[in-house]
């Protein structure tokens, strides 16, 4: 039975056809800054959709009416008032969103494979949701295949990680009379999708007939998945770069160690930047969220086949957010999957086994962007392991092919985060980099930017940081002139 991507959450496509469908809609109440280009590899985020309605709703509610006494005024708006009246906003655009997407989608899902008869179940495929496994009794399977294009198909929907997925799917069987069911509620977390909003201050003078308390302000509120502007302003580009291919490993939930804070925004938002900004399509960018050690196995995998079948044309992208773990005996380095234990090195994926799987593919570029260290430290500062009680230097190894290495931090530092901006503090600068360029960088000035400022903000919290460069030996100089784009 072939294993399932969970990264369809962030890859789908809303069609051209569906865009232009419900354009005039949203642009009466969007402005045109939140409106993304109409493209076969865009998406419309639904915090790009969400964000004008609600942000132009709260500065309408919020003002103080010429009638409204003052302290009617405080009473009625307040933090605690507001936050309510934003939840409420948010879930009534969650609902619009999935009316207005929803209502000329119809699933174009096709089985996909044999009948997997051990364990009972079709694989169902849709071009923008990805892949579905169904149960259907073996006694009857048969009927089931042989009727599929009598199936009548009821799709639900919901927002998850910021655009539209597949909530389930009833199948309804006209020749057993019977009803089958595609669930995602047993294996994928729903999660909210959170909104950036940017709220200007109000100043309210306070009148003459109320007592002296000079100004009345509620200050900025902002509700984010992170609190950086990074997260916000990301640039649209034109170009279209459809022979990069891109893996972006984000662990934070991890099951036996501490949580990595931030690493599921770094990396949501780091796939914002390939699609929007670098012109990636989205179905080249796989995203794998809390991935396991298999989940990493099966995207290298996914890589190779894919370079294989674009013979040198090819460019990649690998980007990892989460633990890393060095191995006591030999100083060698591992990426850690959720399921690993920062104790015991044979649970995690061995850093020298990545790159020399990546650095043998047919690839024209790889570019490896690692956000962990491999001292056995936090974010944090703190070691994973209680029994372990100093960091270890370890030696993360030597790219192969055409590879070239970004790493967080090198020796027994500790890759830390960024607090104030909601990412990991080499991820932050890697975003901002791209965000105040367009995407049109060389990775010699991205290099060279990153270890400044990086090297700058942990010398000023007092806990160095020093981000490596690191190219493959064949490759000299050549890759300083590389771009992303």
């Amino acid at each position: 039975m072939k294993t399932i991507d969970k990264s369809n959450n962030m890859k789908k496509v809303i069609f051209f056809w569906m865009l232009l469908c419900v354009a005039g809609a949203i642009a009466a109440q969007s402005n045109e800054s939140n409106i993304i280009s109409v493209s076969a590899y865009k998406v419309l985020y639904f915090s790009d959709y969400a964000k004008p309605i609600v942000e132009k709703k709260i500065n309408e509610w919020q003002v103080k009416d010429e009638f409204e006494k003052t302290a009617d005024w405080q009473k009625r708006v307040n933090e605690t008032t507001r936050n309510a009246k934003i939840k409420e906003l948010t879930a009534q655009c969650e609902k619009d969103y999935l009316a207005k997407y929803t209502a000329m989608l119809k699933p174009n899902v096709s089985l996909a494979g044999f009948y997997d008869a051990d364990n009972e179940v079709f694989l169902l495929s849709d071009p923008v949701f990805g892949n579905m496994i169904v149960a259907v009794p073996i006694t009857e399977a048969r009927t089931f295949k042989q009727n599929w294009a009598s199936a009548k198909l009821t799709p639900k929907y919901f927002i998850e990680n910021d655009v539209l997925a597949l909530s389930s799917l009833d199948i309804y069987m006209p020749a057993l009379n019977k009803h089958y069911l595609y669930s995602n509620q047993a294996s994928l977390k729903y999660e909210t999708a959170q909104v950036d909003y940017n709220f200007n201050p109000i100043e309210i003078a306070a009148s003459a007939s109320t007592p002296a308390k000079g100004q009345q302000t509620i200050g900025e509120r902002k509700i984010s998945t992170g609190k950086s502007a990074v997260d916000i302003s990301i640039p649209e580009s034109a170009v279209s770069n459809e022979n990069t291919f891109v893996i972006i490993i984000a662990n934070e939930d991890y099951k036996s160690v501490a949580a990595v804070p931030y690493a599921l925004n770094d990396g949501r938002v780091f796939a914002k930047y390939c699609q929007r900004t670098l012109g990636i399509p989205a179905t080249n960018i796989k995203v794998h969220e809390n991935a396991t050690y298999n989940d990493m196995r099966l995207a290298v995998a996914w890589l190779k086949n894919v370079c294989d079948k674009y013979e040198g044309e090819a460019s990649v992208i690998f980007y990892y957010a989460g633990h890393g773990i060095p191995d006591a005996s030999d100083k060698s380095a591992y990426l850690l999957p959720v399921d690993g234990d920062g104790r015991y090195v044979a649970t995690g994926y061995k850093l020298d086994d990545l790159y020399d799987k990546l650095g043998t593919m047919p690839a024209k570029s790889v570019t490896v962007m690692l956000d962990a260290c491999f001292s056995g430290a936090n974010r944090d500062g703190k070691m994973l392991a209680s029994e372990r009680g100093v960091a270890i230097k370890s030696q993360p190894g030597a790219p192969k092919g055409n590879m070239v290495v970004f790493s967080a931090a090198q020796g027994d530092e500790t890759a830390l985060p960024n607090d104030e901006q909601g990412h990991g503090m080499f991820t932050y600068y890697i975003l901002k980099k791209l965000q105040d360029t367009k995407g049109d960088v060389t990775l010699r000035d991205l290099s060279t930017y990153v270890i400044r400022e990086v090297g700058r903000t942990s010398a000023v919290i007092n806990k160095p940081q020093t981000p490596t460069i690191t190219p493959s030996s064949s490759l000299g100089t050549a890759w300083q002139t590389w771009k992303l784009r």
